[in-house]
C-alpha cells in the first residue's frame, strides 16, 4: 500500500510541475546515523540546476523528494544538505543520476546524508535562561534583601566599629565645628 500511494505521488508531482523541459529526479533521502539535531528542511543543488529547498524530516523511513531541474541528456550529481530550522547544515550527501532527457523522471535514487560533527551548530538553549535569569535576579534581591538585610547591618556595624572608630569621631567632630583634639 505505501508503495502504490508513493508511485501515485511521484506521478503527480511528475504531471502537474514538469514542463517539457525539465526532468525529474526522484530522491528517496536517508541519514547514515544522528545529525545531532533534528532537521526541518533540506536544501537540493546540482550542477546547472536550481537550489530549491524541501520542508520535511528524514525520519526512520527516510524522506521521499523530487527535484525538477533542465534535462540535457547528461547525468546529473545531486547535493543533499539536511538543515536544522536556523539553516545549520547538519549533513550532506549525494548521489549521482543516470542521464536524463528532457522531460524524462528518474528511477528513485537513494541518497545518503551524513552528519557534519564540526559543522558550528550549537543547539539552541532557548530563551528560558535569560528571561528566567532577569525574573530570579529580581526576585532573589527582595528575598535576600529582607532576610540578609538585619545579619549583613549587624556584620558590617561590628567590623566597622573597631576599626574606623576613631577616625569616625574625628571627622563628626570636625563636621560639627569642634576640633579633633
Amino acid at each position: 500500500m505505501k508503495r502504490g500511494a508513493l508511485l501515485l505521488v511521484f506521478a503527480l508531482a511528475a504531471v502537474t510541475a514538469c514542463t517539457k523541459e525539465d526532468s525529474l529526479i526522484l530522491l528517496d533521502l536517508r541519514t547514515s546515523g544522528p545529525l545531532g539535531a533534528p532537521n526541518t528542511h533540506v536544501r537540493l543543488s546540482a550542477k546547472g540546476w536550481k537550489t530549491r529547498t524541501v520542508g520535511g524530516t528524514i525520519g526512520v523511513e527516510g524522506l521521499r523528494v523530487g527535484y525538477y531541474g533542465p534535462g540535457d541528456g547528461g547525468a546529473v550529481s545531486v547535493l543533499a544538505e539536511a538543515l536544522d530550522g536556523v539553516d545549520c547544515v547538519l549533513g550532506s550527501g549525494s548521489a549521482a543520476v543516470p542521464a536524463l532527457k528532457a522531460g524524462a523522471t528518474s528511477e528513485p535514487t537513494k541518497l545518503f546524508i551524513r552528519a557534519l560533527p564540526a559543522n558550528g551548530c550549537v543547539p539552541d538553549a532557548g530563551t528560558d535562561a535569560g528571561i528566567d535569569a532577569g525574573v530570579d535576579v529580581g526576585t532573589d534581591a527582595g528575598t535576600d534583601a529582607g532576610e540578609d538585610a538585619g545579619v549583613d547591618a549587624e556584620v558590617d556595624a561590628t567590623e566597622d566599629s573597631g576599626s574606623d572608630a576613631d577616625v569616625d569621631a574625628g571627622t563628626d567632630a570636625t563636621d560639627d565645628g569642634a576640633s579633633a583634639d
